[in-house]
């Protein structure tokens, strides 16, 4: 039989256990928050906490919280105790894109006017390029969130089949009128679609942003520009990127 002062302990120990307000889940962070009900209980997950976008507490987007155009949520899940708890998920948003120039780089085209008469280079590829994203390496992003993501800037022809990798051919060839031994190199194109993904939450004191991080997706184009410039013993092409297409 239980005395009295011990079911008036064991009671009051209760009340403290359950009785958390929703002012201190609030202010602490998704991974400290308990995920059972007023009878610790486990309350059911929808999907996976940050298995789409990653857990990015104590990171801020360089952009303005809502700018951009919203393409999609995931990662929702809900904390602390049923009618008092915290409900977030995490949205993506696209900003902008911009092509990029990326550094010069050799080709194996070497030609050496003195003991040749045609001095001239024939159209060149570039190495095999892919599609890279950056947000976080232990983080897989969904191929359609990609897509998505991309569809709104116009790097992903929703209608059609995309590759991630690809070989740009220049449109242009170098020609010398001289006798001296001479180098080609490339300078490949990219698209930079950049945005950001934002942990949004919802309690009983309203919503607010628990944190940001910025996202970016290169996209190689099939298009190289041809440098002629340079000798062949020349280790650092001699002249500046050229500009990247408007």
């Amino acid at each position: 039989m239980y005395t009295l002062s011990y079911l008036l302990a064991l009671a009051a120990s209760l009340s403290v256990a359950f009785a958390v307000p929703i002012e201190d889940i609030s202010k602490r962070t998704e991974a400290e928050l308990a995920s059972r009900d007023a009878n610790a209980h486990e309350i059911e997950a929808r999907g996976a906490p940050f298995f789409q976008f990653g857990d990015w507490t104590g990171s801020w987007s360089s952009y303005t919280d809502g700018e951009g155009s919203y393409v999609r949520s995931g990662d929702d899940y809900r904390y602390g105790f049923a009618g008092t708890g915290v409900h977030c998920w995490t949205d993506l948003f696209y900003v902008k894109k911009y092509y990029e120039s990326e550094n010069w780089a050799r080709d194996d085209t070497s030609i050496d006017c003195a003991t040749t008469q045609s001095c001239q280079s024939a159209k060149i590829k570039s190495n095999q390029r892919c599609a890279s994203w950056s947000l976080g390496g232990e983080v897989n992003i969904n191929v359609d969130i990609i897509k998505d993501f991309l569809s709104i800037g116009g790097a992903f022809n929703a209608g059609g089949s995309q590759t991630t990798c690809t070989i740009a051919t220049t449109s242009d060839s170098c020609t010398w009128a001289d006798q001296k031994c001479h180098a080609v190199w490339t300078s490949d194109v990219v698209l930079v679609s950049q945005g950001y993904v934002r942990r949004r939450c919802s309690s009983k004191k309203g919503d607010y942003t628990a944190w940001s991080k910025d996202v970016e997706f290169r996209t190689p184009e099939d298009q190289t520009r041809i440098g002629c410039a340079a000798s062949c013993s020349d280790t650092t092409y001699p002249g500046p990127l050229p500009l990247p297409p408007s």
